[in-house]
Order: C-alpha cells, then sequence, then structure tokens
C-alpha cells in the first residue's frame, strides 16, 4: 500500500489482494486536490487491513479500473495466456486507466476514448488502433455486463475494413533477414516458419517446451483467437531434433526467449535486421506466416489442411486471403468446361453449307 506518481503527474494508489499476482492500482488525477485524494484512500485501506477486512471499492462513483481489475481477474479465471495478461495489464496501466479513471464511468463519452487514442497512438497504424479499441470495447462490454455501469460509449464502434496489404516478403527476403537477425531472433523466425503460428504473445511467444511431443512428433499452439485456433499441429522430424538441441542449451519454460526471460514482441530486432539486410520494404512477423500460407498453396497444398494449420475459424477464411495464390487454380476451372463441337469453325459458314 503507497501513494505514487506516474511521470504524467497522475497520482494513484497500488495495494495487493490476496489471490491476485499484480497489485491494483486507483487513479486520482494530477494535482494537489488528486494527491489529497490518494493520500485518504491509502490511509483508508491501511486501516482496512488493521481490521483483518479486504480492501473494499472505492465509494460513491464507479471508475474504470475497478472494471479492469475485475476484467483481469475474469480472463484469468477463464484461462487467458500469461503473455496475454501481461500485455493487456501492462496496456491498461500504462495508457489507459490514468486517462480514464479519474473520470466516473458513467460520465465517460465517446469522444473521451477518441481522442486518448489519437493522442497516444494517432501516428500508428490503422490495425494498432483498432486493435486498442477492440481492448477497450470488450472492457467496457465486460462492465456493462456485470453491472458495473449501463454506459458503453464504444457500443456503437465498428472496426473499419483495413486495406488488403500486398505481400512483398520473398523466400530469398527471409533468407535475408535470417542472416543479419540477432540469435534470438533468428530462432524466433525459424520456429515461425515452421508452423506458422499467429505471431506475439498469443501463440508464437506463449509455446512452451511442455506443449512439444518430441516422440509424436507434434506441438500444441494454444490459440485465442477463434475457436479452431487451439491446435496441435505436426511438426518435420528435423525440425523436433532442432528443438530439442535448442532446449538442451536454452532451458526455461519458454520456446523463445531474450537473455532467459520471455519476449513478448520483437518489432525492433525485426526492423534492425531489415535494415542491415538492405531489404527495401517494409516487413512484419506477420509477413512470415502470410508466406508460410502463401508458398504451400501455390505449390499445391490442400485448402482445408493449410486451413488447419493456420487456425483458421473456417475454411471460408483461408479462400478469402489467400485464393489468388492457389496453384492452377483458375486454369483447371476453366478446364472443366466442355468444348463446343463446332469449335474453330465460324457458325456463319456452317449455315451456308448446310442450304447450298
Amino acid at each position: 500500500m503507497s501513494v505514487h506518481q506516474k511521470k504524467n503527474g497522475t497520482w494513484y494508489v497500488a495495494f495487493r489482494v490476496a489471490g491476485e499476482p499484480h497489485p491494483r492500482r486507483e487513479y486520482f488525477g494530477v494535482g494537489p486536490h488528486a494527491h489529497q485524494q490518494a493520500l485518504i484512500r491509502d490511509a483508508e485501506i491501511k486501516l482496512q487491513r488493521v481490521s483483518g477486512a479486504a480492501p473494499a471499492p472505492r465509494r460513491g462513483s464507479t471508475y474504470l479500473d475497478a472494471v479492469a481489475q475485475a476484467y483481469i481477474i475474469d480472463r484469468k479465471t477463464a484461462g487467458a495466456s500469461r503473455r496475454w495478461l501481461i500485455e493487456i495489464t501492462g496496456f491498461l496501466n500504462n495508457h489507459i486507466l490514468p486517462a480514464l479513471s479519474t473520470t466516473p464511468l458513467d460520465n465517460l463519452r465517446y469522444t473521451d476514448i477518441i481522442a486518448l487514442v489519437d493522442k497516444k497512438w494517432g501516428n500508428r497504424t490503422l490495425a494498432t488502433r483498432q486493435r486498442y479499441l477492440g481492448y477497450l470495447k470488450a472492457l467496457f462490454r465486460f462492465g456493462v455486463e456485470h453491472g458495473f455501469t449501463k454506459n458503453n460509449p464504444l457500443s456503437k464502434w465498428r472496426k473499419t475494413k483495413e486495406p488488403k496489404r500486398n505481400l512483398r516478403l520473398t523466400l530469398e527476403g527471409l533468407e535475408l533477414i535470417l542472416a543479419h537477425a540477432a540469435p534470438h531472433l533468428r530462432w524466433a523466425l525459424e520456429v515461425e516458419w515452421e508452423i506458422g503460428t499467429r505471431p506475439g504473445p498469443t501463440e508464437l511467444f506463449d509455446l512452451k517446451w511442455d506443449d512439444v511431443d518430441f516422440e509424436r512428433c507434434t506441438i500444441l499452439v494454444r490459440g485465442t483467437k477463434t475457436h479452431e485456433a487451439n491446435r496441435t499441429l505436426p511438426i518435420m522430424p528435423e525440425f523436433r531434433d532442432r528443438l530439442q538441441k535448442v532446449m538442451r542449451e536454452q532451458g526455461g519454460e519458454y520456446i523463445i526467449t531474450y537473455k532467459g526471460k520471455p519476449v513478448l514482441r520483437m518489432n525492433t530486432a525485426l526492423r534492425g535486421a531489415c535494415r542491415r539486410a538492405g531489404l527495401p520494404y517494409h516487413v512484419r512477423m506477420y509477413d512470415i506466416r502470410h508466406l508460410f500460407a502463401t508458398v504451400m498453396l501455390a505449390n499445391g497444398s490442400d485448402l482445408a489442411a493449410v486451413s488447419k494449420l493456420l487456425g483458421h475459424s473456417t475454411i471460408a477464411t483461408t479462400q478469402a486471403h489467400y485464393y489468388h495464390v492457389l496453384k492452377g487454380e483458375m486454369s483447371r476451372a476453366l478446364a472443366t468446361r466442355p468444348r463446343l463441337q463446332q469449335q474453330g469453325t465460324r457458325a456463319g459458314t456452317t449455315r451456308d453449307n448446310s442450304t447450298a
């Protein structure tokens, strides 16, 4: 239990609750009045501790930090991955709650949310901004469903359809990146190329050595995005041997680490490798997953099998993203048409001959 101040001047109280892995935070805004409110709340929690009671919620209006705390506990109970929990907790504590937890939840408006997102991530990609808004919409929906508030300022927000991004990465480009990558990045790219998971904390960086069945040559991917995302994938014997070698050398719990610790992203390392490789185009970790699927389909692999490997909810999703690379599909479709009896002969000539 203690009172702290963030770099932006926001005062908050941090305290622990039994059974929760991270301290709770309650935010009070900036300035002397906010500092005074934080001191009062800290004293209140300490008094509750002395009497043997668990810290009770703030009196008066409900604030977003209370909903966030309940939401994290709910997601943990539901089996959300440790990586995702770390990511969402950091996102909320570092960016959202300090800005939005000083206004009662019932008074938050859509314009407050959009202004915050624009201020913090206005120069980021549309996909990034929409991902963060998606997190917030889920949080507000949870608050409404569990009786914290009747107000969901993002209830009418919908994702904007993102323009399709042309895949420019090639096998040659990937090999160049590998040649210039730091060891931890090179290993992450190798794993991604072998099994094509969703890169990031939900799948690729959440893989554990316990997920590998070395005897059966399979690996369990604990996906969270769709009902098909949780899947057991085959691995090639050569990659199985490579996994065993790295496990002996690296140890630990997770397959992909940096200096012995789990990772959440490798964007900076990837940008550096691409720069050193001299690639004239931007590359994301997701591009390796797309290349994984594209090469298999272009070489005639079964669409349903690739869809299962990717963890797509339906084969239609895979078709929508990759049909243009299916080897010879349009040519085979044209070849199914019957040939015309008089093909190569002008219709007018045939009629003239029949009436002569």
